[in-house]
C-alpha cells in the first residue's frame, strides 16, 4: 500500500485506511517524517526506519510503539545514566550487607562502644610504644653527635662506624615518626567508622 499523507484528523483517516481490506489491514504503521508530516502505511520505508513509529491492529488499536533511534550523544548520555544507576544498585546491595553485619555482630550499642574503645586502645598502645622508641633513639643520636663533635674539635676524622650509627639513628627516627603518623590517621579512621556505624545501628534498631 502506498504511503498516505495525513492532512485530516487521525480519527477520520485511520479507520478508512484499515477498512481497505482485512488482509491489507493486518498491520498499519504511523510515523512522522523529517518535515513533520504524518504518514500511514502497511510498511515503513527503510529511510524512515529510524523514526518513531506506531503499529496498529485491524481495529485501529496501538499494538506496539517503536522508539526512534538515538543519536550518538543520546546513546552516550543513556550509557552514563545507566552506569550511575548500576553504581547506585551496587552501593545499595553493599549497604544492605553492612546493615545485616551490624545487627549480627553487635547485640547493643554498648557492645559497639566497647569494640571501638578496644581498637583505639590497641592503636594508642602502638603509638605510645613507638614514641618511646623515638625518644630513646634521639637520646642515642645526641650522644653520637656529641662524640662526633669531640673528634672534630680534636681535628680527628669521625670514625666510619660512628657515622653509620648517626645515619642509622636518624633513619630510624624518621621511620618511627612516619609509623606514628600512619597510626594517628588509622585511629581517626577507626573512630569515624564507629561513629557512623553506631549512628546507623541506632536507625536500624529504631526502625525494627
Amino acid at each position: 500500500m502506498k504511503s498516505f499523507m495525513h492532512h485530516i484528523g487521525y480519527s477520520l483517516l485511520l479507520p478508512a485506511l484499515l477498512a481497505i481490506s482485512p488482509a491489507q489491514a493486518e498491520r498499519m504503521f504511523k510515523w512522522v517524517d523529517e518535515d513533520g508530516k504524518i504518514h500511514y502505511s502497511d510498511r515503513v520505508p527503510p529511510q524512515q526506519s529510524k523514526q518513531e513509529r506506531r503499529e496498529y491492529d485491524e481495529r485501529g488499536r496501538t499494538v506496539k510503539v517503536y522508539e526512534r533511534a538515538m543519536t550518538p550523544e543520546e546513546k552516550a548520555e543513556a550509557a552514563r545514566l545507566a552506569a550511575i544507576e548500576e553504581e547506585k544498585r551496587k552501593q545499595a546491595e553493599k549497604d544492605a550487607v553492612h546493615d545485616r553485619s551490624l545487627l549480627a555482630t553487635y547485640s547493643s550499642e554498648e557492645d559497639m562502644l566497647l569494640a571501638r574503645d578496644g581498637k583505639l586502645a590497641s592503636v594508642d598502645a602502638l603509638i605510645q610504644l613507638t614514641n618511646s622508641r623515638i625518644e630513646s633513639t634521639e637520646t642515642r643520636l645526641r650522644e653520637y653527635a656529641a662524640e662526633a663533635a669531640e673528634f672534630e674539635r680534636s681535628g680527628k676524622p669521625v670514625p666510619g662506624v660512628l657515622q653509620d650509627q648517626i645515619k642509622s639513628a636518624r633513619e630510624l627516627i624518621t621511620e618511627n615518626r612516619e609509623f606514628v603518623r600512619q597510626k594517628e590517621v588509622e585511629r581517626e579512621s577507626i573512630a569515624a567508622k564507629f561513629d557512623a556505624d553506631i549512628a546507623r545501628y541506632r536507625e536500624l534498631i529504631e526502625n525494627n
